[in-house]
């Protein structure tokens, strides 16, 4: 049997389960939700799965001055309810929201109601269960469900990022998630599960950004939010992304640096069938979101995509030769394949400022 090393964080004695969950509350330590308990074997047992060792730093939160270190997103790992197997997806989480270029303290402090999205490729999304079918941001499973929020209670409790603006009292520790509103996805992310299997002529996200198919790997992006494009009237590729297009567009998102499209497989066997990969939908896309400055502010949108900048205004010299689209480029629009068999409805994810990062996923 292994020998499991001891670890470094502070213990507590408790009476039974319900005093732990009190507990944990009564400290603020949890999302609002109960938590499992972390004791210190399903800790150990977590850092164990990870193949690294308890100290081992994770990522840098320079804003706030925190090193995080594998024992500490474990704790949280498991008052998530992931099981061991889950973790080392929640470590590459991490270490893509640290990337110098992702922008942690923006996912962190920002008044906006920004979370966190991820994108899961790889054989690991089956060797841990994981969901790519119908409901996939949805509940309903373990893994999807426990690793988006393994990554929010390790910013609360690692990070520092308590929430309740205006409750500073109540929570008993400095508040300084100062989102506003906040939104559901601040609980788990939106957690998106590429389905590989059904369409092997469209290549997998992660393949599209350099990864090889048999390597497993999560993207992670900031967002404010998405919405839902029904395209069920649209029987034919070039009319599915002529309607994802007429919506983005009214999003007033023009100027953006990135975007997500998620796209059922009733939409996909369209795309299949016509022919197009997914480059094709990507440069589709683009060309029809694109305007130019002038036309983003005579019709009121900023031409930044920025979540705070003005909106509309006067046209100045030169706006007529700018260009804006939903992304900056073909290559930022990320396409990904998911959900149930039936229904022809899209998720389109916008950004909240910040990156795209990739982290491939240490198994």
């Amino acid at each position: 049997m292994t020998t499991l090393k001891p670890l470094a964080s502070q213990g507590f004695d408790v009476d039974n389960l319900d005093a732990a969950i009190d507990l944990y509350y009564e400290k603020g330590w949890t999302d609002g939700l109960p938590i499992v308990p972390p004791t210190e074997l399903k800790v150990a047992r977590f850092v164990e799965a990870s193949g690294r060792d308890a100290d081992d730093v994770v990522g840098i939160y320079p804003t706030r001055k925190r090193t995080i270190r594998v024992e500490k997103v474990a704790i949280n790992a498991v008052m998530a309810g992931c099981k061991p197997e889950y973790f080392p997806v929640v470590l590459a989480l991490i270490e893509a929201m640290c990337a110098e270029g992702f922008g942690v303290h923006g996912a962190n402090a920002s008044t906006g109601s920004m979370a966190l999205g991820f994108i899961v490729n790889g054989p690991v999304r089956n060797a841990i269960d994981m969901n790519y079918r119908g409901n996939v941001m949805g509940p309903g499973n373990r893994a999807n469900s426990t690793i988006g929020r393994a990554v929010r209670l390790t910013q609360i409790n690692v990070m520092g990022s308590v929430p309740g603006a205006g409750n500073e009292g109540e929570a008993g520790r400095p508040v300084l998630d100062r989102s506003t509103m906040g939104q559901p996805g601040k609980y788990a992310g939106y957690h998106i599960v590429e389905n590989e299997e059904d369409f092997p002529d469209l290549l997998p996200l992660h393949v599209e950004r350099g990864y090889r198919p048999d390597e497993s790997v999560v993207t992670i992006f900031p967002t404010s939010g998405h919405i839902q494009v029904s395209a069920h009237s649209e029987h034919g590729a070039d009319l599915i992304v002529d309607t994802i297009a007429h919506y983005l567009i009214g999003a007033g998102k023009l100027g953006s640096k990135f975007c997500v499209v998620v796209v059922p497989p009733e939409c996909a066997e369209y795309f299949v069938k016509d022919g197009w990969s997914k480059a094709d939908v990507r440069r589709a896309l683009f060309e029809k979101t694109s305007r130019t400055v002038a036309w983003a502010r005579e019709n009121g949108w900023t031409p930044t995509g920025g979540p705070i900048d003005p909106r509309g205004g006067p046209v100045l010299p030169g706006d007529e030769d700018k260009a804006v689209s939903i992304a900056a480029s073909p290559d930022d629009i990320l396409l990904v394949l998911a959900g149930g068999p039936a229904g022809a409805f899209i998720h389109c994810i916008v950004p909240y400022g910040g990156t795209v990062e990739s982290q491939l996923i240490r198994i």
